[in-house]
This record gives C-alpha cells, sequence and structure tokens, in this order.
C-alpha cells in the first residue's frame, strides 16, 4: 500500500481548515434567520423563513471609535445630512459623519450641568438637537455646538390634569415645525406643541374599544365597587404612546405600549392629520409574532413590546421589538416584508443584542443600539432586499408595467415570498392575463385583485359564449317544465321507495309529513342518517370547494372533525336534549319521531349549502347578498319546518313549545359544559398519574 505524499495531505488540511473557517465565518456573519408571515391562508398567521433582505455589517463601539467607553448607550437617531447621533447617559452626545466616524462630543451644557439618563434624542431638518431630560422634566433644545437654543417644560394650560406627570420619553418634529411630546404613562395622546414652543393640546389619544358586555361591567362594577374591581377597571386603560417619528409627507406614525386587553394588535398606527386618528387601517393588525420559540429562554415567554418606530423615505415601516430584539419592516400599508436580528442570547455576535435601546435609520441603512452592550449594530440592505423594496414601492404606487420580471426574479430566490405572488398577479391583470392573475393572487392570497380578475374573466365568457349560455338556461327550464307537466297529468312517481319520496314531500307538505310520521309511524331512521351524513357532507364541501373569494381554506388547520361536532353532533344534542325535556314536561313525542323531524327538517339547510357551493364559485365578493339572502331562506324553512313537526309530534301550543324548545337549548349548553368538564378532568387525572409514575420512577 503506498503512502499518501505529505505535500498531498498537507493541502487536505489546509482545504479542510479553509472550509471550516468559511462555515465559522457565515455563521459569525449572519447568526440569525429572517421570516415573514403568510397572511389570508386562515384566520392564524403563518410563520415561513425568507431570504434575508438585511445583512449586519459594522459594530459601533466607543473602542472602534477611538473614544472613552460609553456609560449607557440610551438613543440613536440620524440627522438629514447622514451623520449620526448616539445618546449616553452620562449627559453626553457623540456625534458620527455619514461614514461613521468620530467627529466631536456635547458634554455638558451651558446653564445645564447634567442630563443624565436623558431618554432619547431627536435631530430636526436643520440640525439642531432636541433632548428628552426625563428625569428634569423637560426638552431641551440645543444646536450642534452644545448651545442652549430653548427648553420646553410642563405647559401651564387647563388641557393639562392636576396629576399629570411630565416625564418626556420620545419626540418628532414635523416639517412644519410642531412637535410632538411622549411622556411616560400619559393616556392622553402626545403633547403638542406649535412651532414657537407654546402649547395646543394632545394629539392621537387612544381610546378603549367598549362593548355591550364591557360598558355593563362598568357600569355594575361601579355601582358595587371594590378592589378587585378596581383593579380589573384599571387594566382597561387604553394605550401609551412609547415612541413616535414622521415620515417624509408630515404624516405622524406611533407605537403603542403592551396592554393586557390589547396585547396582540394595533401595535402600530398612521395617524392622521388634524384628526390624530388611526388610518393605517390596523387596529386588528399584530405586528409581532404570533408563537416564540422559548428553548433559548429558558422556557420563559417574554412580553414583546415593539418600543421604537421609524419611516424610510419610500414609506417603509421599521419596528423595533424590546424582548426578543427583533427589527420588523412592513411596507406603508402595514403587510410584514421581513423581520431580521436576534436579541435571544449574549449579544456576542454581530447582529445580535442583550437590551436594544433605539433604531434610526440612515439611508438603507438600519441602526440599532444596545445599552447593556454599549454597541450600535449597522445592518445594511443588500441586493435582494433592494430589489424587493424597489418592486413592492412600484407596485404599491400602481406602476405595473415593468414588474413582472422582477417578481418572477423574486420569487425565484424566495418561493417563500408572498409578495411575489401579489405583484406577478397585478402585472398579469395590467396585461389582461386575466387567468395567470387569478392563478397568482389564489398563491399569493390576494383576495382584491383576484375578485377583479374572475369579475373580469367572467364577463369576457358571458360574452364570448352568450348564445351558448342562455340556450342552455332555456333547455333546461324548458325540460324543468315539460318534466313538471308530464308528471302531474299521467301521475308519474318520479321516487319509487315511499319512505324517501316522504322525506323530500317534507319541505312542500310538512303538515301532512309529519302527521303520517306521528299516527302511522312513518320515517326511516336509515334516511335521518343519511340526512346526517348529507348534512355533515355538505359543511364539509362549502369551505374545501366553496369559493376562494368567499372561503379561507387552509389544508394544514381544517379539521374535520371539528366540523362533525358543530354539525352533526349540535344536531344529536339537540335531539337528546329536546326528548329530555318534553319527555318531563309532558311532551307526547317519542326519540324517534323526534330524531326523523329534525333530520328530515335539515333538508332545506343542506340544499342551501350546496347551491350556495355552487354560487361562491362564480359570485364576487359585491354580489354576497344574494348568499345571504339564500341562507336566511334556509334557516327560516328550516325552523318552520322544526315548528310545524314539533308542534304535530308533541301536541304542544306554540307558548308551550316555545318554553321547552328554550330549556332544551340550555339542556344542549349543559350537556357541552359538561363534556368540556369531563375531558379537563381526564386530561387533569392523566397528568396526575403521569406525575406519579414519574415520581416513582425518580425514587
Amino acid at each position: 500500500m503506498k503512502r499518501m505524499p505529505v505535500r498531498l495531505l498537507v493541502i487536505i488540511a489546509a482545504i479542510a481548515c479553509l472550509c471550516g473557517a468559511c462555515i465559522v465565518v457565515s455563521a459569525e456573519e449572519v447568526p440569525y434567520e429572517s421570516y415573514t408571515y403568510w397572511t389570508g391562508m386562515s384566520d392564524e398567521r403563518k410563520a415561513v423563513y425568507n431570504r434575508r433582505m438585511y445583512e449586519p455589517e459594522q459594530l459601533i463601539t466607543a473602542k472602534s471609535l477611538g473614544i472613552a467607553e460609553f456609560s449607557k448607550i440610551n438613543n440613536i437617531c440620524t440627522g438629514n445630512d447622514g451623520s449620526v447621533y448616539i445618546l449616553d447617559a452620562a449627559s453626553r452626545i457623540v456625534i458620527l459623519d455619514s461614514s461613521y466616524n468620530f467627529v466631536k462630543e456635547i458634554g455638558a451644557l451651558d446653564g445645564v450641568e447634567r442630563y443624565d439618563e436623558a431618554n432619547s434624542i431627536f435631530v430636526y431638518e436643520d440640525g439642531t438637537i432636541y433632548i428628552c431630560d426625563t428625569l428634569g422634566g423637560r426638552v431641551i433644545h440645543i444646536n450642534r455646538d452644545g448651545v442652549i437654543l430653548d427648553t420646553v417644560g410642563l405647559p401651564n394650560s387647563p388641557l393639562i390634569p392636576d396629576d399629570f406627570e411630565y416625564r418626556p420619553m420620545n419626540l418628532t418634529v414635523d416639517s412644519n415645525g410642531y412637535i410632538y411630546v411622549i411622556s411616560d404613562g400619559s393616556y392622553y395622546g402626545a403633547l403638542l406643541y406649535s412651532k414657537d414652543k407654546s402649547f395646543i393640546g394632545f394629539y392621537g389619544a387612544n381610546t378603549v374599544n367598549a362593548t355591550v358586555s364591557s360598558v355593563l361591567t362598568n357600569i355594575k362594577n361601579r355601582i358595587f365597587p371594590n378592589n378587585i374591581k378596581l383593579s380589573n377597571t384599571a387594566q382597561a386603560l387604553p394605550y401609551c404612546f412609547v415612541n413616535i417619528c414622521c415620515d417624509s409627507d408630515g404624516f405622524v406614525y406611533t407605537c403603542n405600549g403592551y396592554t393586557e386587553n390589547y396585547a396582540n394588535e394595533g401595535q402600530i398606527r398612521r395617524l392622521g392629520p388634524g384628526t390624530g386618528k388611526n388610518i393605517l387601517n390596523s387596529d386588528t393588525t399584530n405586528f409581532v409574532d404570533e408563537k416564540i420559540n422559548t428553548t433559548y429562554n429558558d422556557g420563559a415567554l417574554s412580553r414583546q413590546d415593539i418600543m421604537d418606530i421609524e419611516v424610510d423615505s419610500d414609506g417603509f415601516i421599521y419596528g423595533l421589538e424590546s424582548a426578543y430584539g427583533r427589527i420588523f419592516m412592513y411596507d406603508r400599508e402595514g403587510r410584514m416584508l421581513t423581520a431580521f436580528g436576534n436579541g435571544v442570547g449574549n449579544g456576542s455576535q454581530t447582529g445580535t443584542f442583550i437590551t436594544v435601546s433605539g433604531m434610526a435609520l440612515k439611508g438603507n441603512d438600519v441602526l440599532v443600539s444596545d445599552s447593556t452592550a454599549n454597541t450600535v449594530t449597522r445592518f445594511t440592505l443588500n441586493n435582494y432586499g433592494a430589489k424587493v423594496k424597489s418592486l413592492v414601492f412600484t407596485t404599491l404606487d400602481g406602476d405595473y408595467d415593468n414588474i413582472k420580471q422582477g417578481w418572477e426574479e423574486i420569487r425565484s430566490y424566495d418561493n417563500n415570498f408572498q409578495w411575489a405572488y401579489i405583484g406577478l398577479a397585478k402585472s398579469y391583470y395590467n396585461d389582461g392575463d386575466y387567468e395567470n392573475a387569478m392563478k397568482y393572487a389564489k398563491l399569493g392570497y390576494d383576495r382584491d385583485t383576484y375578485a377583479l380578475a374572475f369579475e373580469n374573466q367572467r364577463r369576457d365568457f358571458i360574452n364570448d359564449n352568450f348564445f351558448l349560455f342562455f340556450g342552455v338556461i332555456i333547455l333546461v327550464a324548458a325540460a324543468l317544465i315539460a318534466l313538471l307537466v308530464i308528471s302531474s297529468k299521467k301521475k308519474l312517481v318520479l321516487v319509487k321507495n315511499a319512505q324517501i319520496r316522504l322525506m323530500f314531500n317534507t319541505m312542500l307538505h310538512p303538515s301532512n309529513t309529519f302527521t303520517a310520521v306521528k299516527e302511522k309511524g312513518d320515517g326511516s331512521i336509515p334516511l335521518c342518517i343519511v340526512s346526517l351524513v348529507c348534512y355533515y357532507v355538505a359543511t364539509v364541501l362549502q369551505p374545501i370547494c366553496g369559493g376562494f373569494l368567499f372561503y379561507k381554506y387552509d389544508p394544514e388547520s381544517f379539521n374535520s372533525f371539528w366540523v362533525l361536532l358543530r354539525s352533526v353532533g349540535l344536531v344529536v344534542l339537540w335531539i337528546a336534549a329536546n326528548w329530555l325535556v318534553c319527555t318531563l314536561l309532558s311532551g307526547k313525542g317519542t326519540f324517534r319521531e323526534i330524531t326523523v323531524v329534525t333530520c328530515y327538517s335539515l333538508w332545506p339547510l343542506i340544499f342551501t349549502k350546496l347551491i350556495s357551493l355552487v354560487l361562491t364559485n362564480v359570485l364576487i365578493p359585491a354580489e354576497a347578498s344574494f348568499l345571504s339572502i339564500l341562507d336566511t331562506i334556509g334557516l327560516l324553512v328550516f325552523l318552520l319546518l322544526m315548528i310545524i313537526g314539533l308542534l304535530k309530534i308533541h301536541d304542544f301550543t306554540m307558548l308551550r313549545l316555545v318554553g321547552t324548545s328554550a330549556l332544551a337549548l340550555l339542556g344542549v349548553a349543559a350537556i357541552v359544559f359538561l363534556l368540556i368538564m369531563m375531558i379537563m378532568l381526564y386530561q387533569q387525572f392523566g397528568g396526575f398519574i403521569a406525575t406519579l409514575f414519574s415520581e416513582i420512577l425518580t425514587l
């Protein structure tokens, strides 16, 4: 056996070391996975990995700048000239140029020796600086040389409550010079000042979404107060603003603090000029994660809270989440594009944090400060991200002429990016290719574009096949009329089986049918089972085969067993509860008769479900009123048949029937409650047995 040459061994070892080094460098460069959410598949969003749009490019520290160590970086911001301002808790502002090189420091101010623990800093378009001196209860306005121009304190105004505590946390100034100040713990909105620093009032106060139940509960708590009820009332307070910014068009954006009542919705808002109302249509939108992997957090689930917000010149929104150190990027309509960064760990790798304290935008760079590590991380938009941003911006502006090739390229890079399918759908629709527009709109769950394309395709189909379409309708109608006339004259029996004929005769002659069920014992239990099966099948087919525009069908989350419980299960519970109640209250109907009446009465619901199934595939959302009318007719006919049948078999008056039916419904609710309790007890007992065995095994 020949020995391998030493030179070859050295080459192989060098290649192996180089590959290992490349792997380590790659892991060091990007220590997180980017992801986004697909919306529209069902009521639950789906998290999917996507191609990275931002890369961690640089870690800025006091050492890299060649200056004294930071005490605690509380905030960061940028100026119009690209300069960067870092706010240190030790009454210090560090200024960098557009290339992230150190320029100068601003320390103690003339007349204001300290502004320790100032929470945030803002640089206006004229280069002047606003400092939120939280502990000092003031906003300090200085120039770039550190000369104080003005201070903004607590206004002397009747609009300010007597117990109001002025603790400026964050602020922004719009292009007209109006100052919006957020005070810590204020539920009144942002304090609004004019250009001359005079107080105008509160802006954009959030409100609590009141329901009938909450109003009645609030009235009861006020009449019969106690400590527990008062604490519950305090929890119903509205959002507090925690940060604020302005876009290039002067719109104000806010992010809201966490409350128990509004934990997962409406965290980001765009406020309309003057009114301060949310115009982003985001009150029911969740801007953070649905679920968090707690593996690296000792199994604990931290509270998610967007603590900083920025908007770039193209209207893209960036939210910084404090618990897990993630940056969420959204388009100007609030649709999430990507999430990047990571705060789970010790922040030792570039792109990870220990305690995020602020965020700023500088061109295509996203800067995030860490108050524990005392670092600033620079994330840079890569080529893929730049292309995505350009395509999204162009698509939202309605310029669909030259985006198809770009979106095809994006889809080839990342098949999980929902916007690619939406962009392709809009592009094909703009070209008049409605079939492909519908295809990609369905893949991207863009129901608006799908509806437009489907409406146009349906119109074109009818125009191209009008005479054929109209002729088929005439022939079908003539055939049905002829069949009815011939069967009436010759007394043809279309359905030979008497029991099947009786079942379908229920909808035309319910009184005769249910009289035969009571007096002659007619009615078939096997046909009742068939009716229940048909009812279940029709209920299952609606979301599976129904029109894309009307149903949100997700194969992964669809549960046919749950459909069985809420359709056939409720019918069976109704039959049992009605029989129990009516037996106790002298009802004459037997269990068999109640079953026949109930199951035979289901056929109007079955037929309307099947007709609705067909109509959802040919109608558009603007024509949904036809479906509502159809469903209402089916329900009313079902109730009418049930009333007639129960009156016949129980020999009740209408008043007695209403009373027993109400008791039967309460019985259904009681049975469901007992079943839930039994399942919970079974689960707890199973957990107890499992724990007992594990304890025994560890002895």
